[in-house]
């Protein structure tokens, strides 16, 4: 696995809009990026980045704008702006091999999934799903997981503990509604390679030529294989169906254990829970249910590729970056 070089203070973040532009949250986005410098990082944005509509632009130009950040070597990381709906359309258009010869680290969450796990999947190079996209960061002050992460982008790879409280429903970050992993199947406390993203996002790679998924987990199973899934708004029975397509697929073959991250919007149409459907799927396998991943804050700091500790049982619930 190919790690790219962590950052340094000073280092240039590169910003482009693989998925939708920021125009219409360009407030937050400023305030964002005024956090991210004063943590000792310099920008250099895209020009597709301050756009609006559901995309920033052609699939082209897209594939195009994000090439040319890893082609500038004065940039030192590539970071997405923001999520959306229609990255898949571009990834064809991506030469890769620009990404794999001028390697960096490429960060992003929920639509950038794709990109993360095709670059780490099929090129062997490890990837990072940040607790948000660059328009994330505007609240002050900054809470202990973007901290977390501006150190894990330097190299510093933390210990990260379950945090005691989480986002409610307003999703306005008030982190008041107390946090609580579940345990599907038993405590939790495994060594694997760790690799996942936004569920809707993965569901659409199987079977496509992106999909390399079961020589990525046959090259890495001698040493275990750790999933994390963040779901948007899947609805329970969807999450079901998709996890029996993952399973038959061979995607969990060598798998020690799975973290689902809390869902959204959660909503159903056969009135069972999550994690009911989620056992039936899944009853041999470990399971966090409601782990500190995905679109709810606050949200771990995963990278696709390195090896990791989980612990979760009712003294501790962490995940540990092993060296």
């Amino acid at each position: 696995m190919l790690i790219p070089k962590f950052l340094k203070d000073n280092d240039t973040i590169g910003i482009t809009a693989s998925s939708a532009g920021i125009l219409d949250k360009i407030d937050k986005y400023e305030g964002s990026i005024n956090n991210v410098k004063k943590n000792n990082f310099k920008i250099k944005e895209t020009p597709n980045v301050k756009t609006g509509g559901v995309v920033s632009g052609d699939a082209l130009t897209r594939a195009s704008e994000l090439e040319s950040l890893f082609l500038d070597d004065t940039v030192n990381m590539v970071a997405i702006a923001s999520g959306g709906d229609f990255l898949y359309d571009m990834l064809d258009k991506v030469d890769f091999n620009i990404l794999k010869n001028h390697p960096k680290w490429l960060a992003g969450s929920s639509d950038p999934t794709s990109l993360l796990y095709i670059l780490t999947t099929n090129y062997d190079i490890a990837t990072i799903y940040s607790p948000c996209n660059m328009s994330g960061f505007n609240i002050s002050p900054l809470h202990e997981s973007y901290l977390n992460y501006f150190k894990i982008l330097k190299g510093d790879l933390v210990k990260q503990y379950r945090y005691p409280f989480t986002e409610d429903e307003s999703f306005t970050d008030n982190f008041t509604k107390e946090n609580t992993w579940l345990n599907l199947n038993g405590e939790v406390d495994e060594e694997g390679i760790l690799i996942g993203g936004c569920i809707e996002v993965l569901k659409d790679l199987i079977g496509t030529k992106f999909d390399k998924t079961k020589e990525f987990i046959t090259k890495y199973g001698k040493d275990g294989i750790i999933w994390y899934f963040d779901i948007f708004n899947m609805s329970s029975e969807g999450l079901y169906n998709t996890l029996l397509q993952f399973k038959n697929a061979g995607w969990f073959n060598h798998t020690k254990a799975i973290l689902i991250g809390k869902v959204c919007f959660p909503n159903t149409f056969v009135d069972m829970t999550y994690e009911e459907l989620i056992s039936k799927a899944l009853p041999d396998i470990k399971v966090i249910y409601r782990f500190d991943v995905g679109h709810v804050k606050p949200s771990f700091t995963m990278i696709n590729g390195l090896k990791v500790r989980v612990i979760s049982n009712e003294k501790e619930g962490s995940i540990e970056y092993l060296k």
